[in-house]
C-alpha cells in the first residue's frame, strides 16, 4: 500500500462521519496526554477536498484545545474507496465543512451513536457489496 504523509491545517479537514458520541470523545480527553502524540489520523483526498476517515473524535479534541496543524496520513488506495466517497458526499450535502461543524452533533447514548453512524456505515457496505 502507498501512504502520503502530510500536515495540514486542521480546518482544512471535512468530516466524513456525522456524529460524534460523548462516551467515545470523553475516553479520547482521558487517553490523550500530549497533544503532540494524539496517534495517526486517516484521510481520504476527494473532490479536492480532505476528508477524515478516522480519528474524529480525536481531530474534535484538538481543535478544542486549538491545534491548528496536525499530521494526517492518506492511504492512496483509500480515495476509491466506495464507502468514503459516499460518506464524504453525505458530508457535503450535510454542510460540513470542518471538525467545528460537529459541535452540536453529539449523541449521548452510545447505542444511538451506533444506530445512527456505525451501523448505518454497515448498511452502506452491505449495498455496496451487493451492487458488486
Amino acid at each position: 500500500m502507498k501512504f502520503k504523509h502530510m500536515k495540514v491545517k486542521l480546518m482544512d479537514i471535512i468530516p466524513q462521519q456525522h456524529y460524534l458520541s460523548i462516551d467515545k470523545y470523553n475516553s479520547i480527553k482521558k487517553a490523550i496526554t500530549d497533544l503532540n502524540d494524539y496517534g495517526d489520523i486517516y484521510v481520504i483526498e476527494y473532490k479536492n477536498k480532505l476528508f477524515s476517515v478516522d480519528g474524529h473524535h480525536r481531530l474534535y479534541y484538538l481543535y478544542k484545545n486549538g491545534i491548528t496543524e496536525v499530521n494526517v496520513i492518506c492511504e492512496l488506495t483509500d480515495n476509491n474507496n466506495r464507502l468514503y466517497q459516499i460518506l464524504a458526499e453525505e458530508a457535503i450535502n450535510l454542510g460540513l465543512s470542518n471538525i467545528s461543524d460537529l459541535e452540536n452533533r453529539f449523541i449521548k447514548n452510545y447505542a444511538t451513536y451506533k444506530k445512527k453512524w456505525i451501523d448505518k456505515c454497515n448498511k452502506i457496505l452491505s449495498e455496496i457489496k451487493m451492487d458488486i
